[in-house]
């Protein structure tokens, strides 16, 4: 069975925004958007003869993620990733043109530990699903290579620093484990290959 054993990104920025309808509300409770920006480190094996990291690339990944708040303190949300990889440098043939990318998505529960201070930390945990795509050459007859399967769990810890009563920013260091089941690969102009990896 191939698995990605530990996936860590750290966040360059994290930004809340309460929208101005819920935060007026008495209860505080409401929607909320979030803008993050992150760099991913990968560990773990892709089932071929290279680390995630050699497939992959570190990555770039701008994030989007909408969240209920029941009250100031808890919150539960979904969000959006999109990590652009710097894929497998040195593995990659002179002259080819690689590409990379992961899409992660999936559902958050944070708690806020001191909403109403300017310093407020937070953790959180979450489950979701990862696609992790390699690219080589352009146009119909170049080849690709991807991996897909479910982040088990992950968790996150951030302080956010309150510049106003709806806007929020500050750092946070997130860390997750999942495994890869699915896998496709497609070589220049043949036929698409697929294979479940959990019956490996």
């Amino acid at each position: 069975m191939t698995a990605r054993h530990f996936i860590a990104s750290l966040a360059l920025t994290s930004c809340l925004g309460a929208l101005p309808a819920a935060a007026q509300e008495p209860s505080n409770s409401g929607l909320a958007l979030g803008v993050r920006g992150a760099f991913g480190i990968p560990v773990g094996d892709s089932g071929t003869d290279l680390s995630l990291k050699d497939t992959f690339g570190s990555t770039v990944a701008p994030q989007v993620d909408v969240s209920y708040f029941f009250n100031r303190q808890l919150s539960l949300g979904a969000y959006f990733q999109y990590g652009i990889g710097s894929g497998p440098g040195d593995a990659c043939a002179d002259g080819e043109d690689c590409k990379s990318k992961v899409l992660r998505f999936g559902i958050d529960l944070d708690y806020h530990f001191r909403p109403a201070g300017f310093v407020s930390p937070w953790v959180g945990v979450g489950v979701g699903y990862e696609i992790g795509s390699l690219e080589v050459g352009e146009g119909a007859g170049n080849s690709w290579f991807r991996l897909e399967g479910y982040d088990l769990g992950h968790a996150h810890f951030g302080v956010d620093l309150q510049l106003t009563r709806s806007i929020a920013v500050g750092p946070y260091i997130s860390a997750s484990v999942g495994q890869y089941n699915k896998a496709a690969i497609r070589l220049g102009n043949a036929a698409e290959i697929s294979n479940d990896l959990s019956d490996d």
